[in-house]
């Protein structure tokens, strides 16, 4: 099985720039196409009908979008969000092959604009996620390899330029602000992962999306407050317990779309043993008896912005007689009212104090998430 750490994937970028180009329209064309019988699962594809069309108007490639969400997005949070009426709700950034193709400068204007209107909606509790889709057909139909994980690791750079370069296998968060009731305004942790419809029967199944690139930053702990703040909860804990069911009705439904059931998550517990011909996630809404309410396992830390094993095309379940993917043992203990004190969930649950001035602010620099480390 090929794995690529991610220090190595940003040559390529480095060297477009010191030539003179374009870095990302550079690492666009580098991208090797996957064959034309290549199909990515009846959900997707019927999705791309509309969001890959050279036609169909960009409110009818949201809405094709929001409807892929509701029906076939693995996470609870964004199924529930992307509803008409959801509050706090999911905003959609769309950047299109044209945005990309005008190159790094031209797309990271777009993305601090979008990103700084995000942050004054979410300030006032409005909404928690923002979804930022690269909507290309070079992109959804493009090879996992390092010449993908290059692009992805631009377009987050271009997200957060405060951290940039970004490399792989880091975990990135950006920074989400909201007024208390009292007026105080406090700063929370957003998650940055990425989505790709290549992921498609990979190991990162769990992550696959149509229309190309999907930037998911997701606020839970911005939206478990904002949800006790406007009074649909009595006390924070009981906002929290229920966002706890939430993330763990999410664990283990991430086998939507592949044809045997199998996913890249599942739930830890005495009725899944390791082996790889059992595997079958629960579906939405159900847990099985015995899942820990603190730990799950993944066959990949999907925590990491951009994991290094998004380059890799094997596919999953793999092979007989093929080496199986190692496992992470993710935990879901960032889940309470107390603060957390480990660094890695610093103001995910609690928010951070902060002035009008830092309404815009990322302070977390990204941390390493090697794949030798396997316990998280």
């Amino acid at each position: 099985m090929r794995r690529t750490g991610g220090k190595s994937l940003a040559a390529p970028a480095l060297a477009a720039a010191a030539e003179g180009g374009d870095p990302l329209t550079a690492a666009l064309d580098r991208l090797v196409p996957a064959g034309p019988e290549h199909g990515f699962g009846a959900d997707i594809d019927e999705a791309h009908a509309v969001l890959l069309s050279a036609t169909a108007s960009p409110e009818e490639k949201e809405t094709a979008l929001r409807r892929w969400f509701g029906r076939h997005q693995p996470c609870v949070f964004a199924k529930v969000a992307s509803r008409p009426g959801a509050d706090p709700a999911l905003d959609i950034c769309w950047v299109t092959e044209e945005d990309l193709s005008l190159g790094s400068e031209h797309v990271e204007k777009l993305l601090q604009q979008a990103r700084e209107r995000w942050k004054l909606r979410a300030l006032e509790g409005r909404t928690s996620s923002l979804q930022v889709m690269f909507g290309s057909a070079r992109l959804a139909h493009a090879r996992p390899g390092p010449e993908l994980v290059e692009v992805f690791r631009l377009l987050v750079g271009l997200y957060l330029p405060q951290w940039t370069p970004i490399e792989a296998d880091t975990i990135c968060l950006d920074g989400v602000p909201l007024r208390r009731p009292d007026g105080s305004i406090e700063l929370f942790a957003a998650s940055m992962t990425v989505f790709f419809t290549g992921a498609h029967l990979t190991r990162a199944h769990d992550h696959r999306v149509p229309g190309g690139m999907l930037l998911n930053i997701n606020a839970v702990g911005h939206h478990t407050q904002a949800a006790h703040d406007a009074g649909r909860f009595r006390t924070h804990a009981e906002a929290i317990r229920n966002s706890h069911g939430t993330a763990l009705r999410s664990v283990g439904n991430g086998g939507i779309g592949h044809p045997a059931g199998h996913g890249s998550t599942w739930h830890l517990g005495d009725s899944f043993p390791t082996g790889y011909g059992v595997r079958r996630p629960p579906r939405p809404g159900h847990l099985p008896a015995d899942a820990d309410p603190e730990r799950y396992r993944a066959l990949y830390h999907i925590d990491v912005t951009v994991s290094s094993y998004y380059a890799d095309p094997t596919p999953y379940p793999p092979p007989a007689g093929e080496p199986a993917p190692d496992e992470w043992t993710m935990m879901l203990d960032y889940f309470t009212a107390d603060e957390s004190p480990a660094y890695h969930n610093a103001a995910l649950m609690a928010g951070l104090p902060i002035g009008p001035e830092q309404l815009h602010d990322a302070p977390w620099r990204p941390e390493s998430r090697p794949n030798s480390r396997r316990e998280f």
